[in-house]
Formats: C-alpha cells, sequence, structure tokens
C-alpha cells in the first residue's frame, strides 16, 4: 500500500462502546492513522443517546448514513434525513439521539483531532 493513504472497510471493523455514553461506534482514528480529524462511525439503537455536550475547541461534522436521524441542537430537536450532513461550532450545545424505531448511523469527525474535547452543556 502506498504511504500516500490508508484504508479500512468500516464492516471488517470491531464496534465499542462509548465510555461516556455507552453507544456503539467504530473509531476510524488509529485504524486510518489520522492526525489532524477525529472520524467515528456511530450506531445509535432505538432509545440511545450521545451525551448533551459542546467541544472546547473541536468543530464537528455530521453525516446521517442510514436514518433518518435525531439531533437536539441549543434544544431544537430536529429531523436529519438521510444523506445530510450538519456542521457545528465548538460552543454549541449538541446531541444525537435515536427516539425511533429504527437503527440510526452516522459519520462524524472532529478537528482538530483533541483527545477528551467534549463537556456537558450545561457546563460553563
Amino acid at each position: 500500500m502506498s504511504e500516500g493513504y490508508s484504508s479500512v472497510r468500516v464492516h471488517d471493523v470491531e464496534q465499542q462502546e462509548s465510555a461516556k455514553s455507552g453507544t456503539r461506534h467504530i473509531d476510524l482514528v488509529s485504524e486510518l492513522g489520522c492526525t489532524e480529524m477525529r472520524p467515528k462511525v456511530w450506531y445509535l439503537s432505538p432509545g440511545d443517546a450521545m451525551s448533551y455536550h459542546r467541544q472546547t475547541e473541536q468543530e464537528e461534522f455530521y453525516y446521517v448514513l442510514e436514518g433518518p436521524g435525531r439531533m437536539k441542537i441549543d434544544d431544537e430537536l430536529m429531523d436529519v434525513p438521510e444523506g445530510t450532513a450538519v456542521r457545528i461550532p465548538p460552543e454549541t450545545p449538541r446531541q444525537v439521539l435515536n427516539d425511533t424505531e429504527g437503527e440510526h448511523v452516522w459519520l462524524i469527525v472532529g478537528a482538530p483531532p483533541a483527545e477528551d474535547d467534549g463537556r456537558s452543556a450545561t457546563d460553563e
């Protein structure tokens, strides 16, 4: 393989549970050797929800792979149709949740690649 890129079949990577929310995800950072962004694929079963949070410095990109998805942004609950991309600046409170009967799958990418950048949306 050329050193100019890396690739992985997402379905071949073992899913993990988030330490904070318990939501299943695939961390593509180590799988792809990412240094400038933090991509993950998240699988939300009915009733699952990520924490309602904001970031310290990371801008986040959300893309619904399978859905429709549901998000809470600044206390507004909204449907996010499959194939839709959303960008959220660091300080804006956000949450991905599934209050439907089907599974939702999201690609979420944060940049810059800060470790543990998230904090509760109620923290000042």
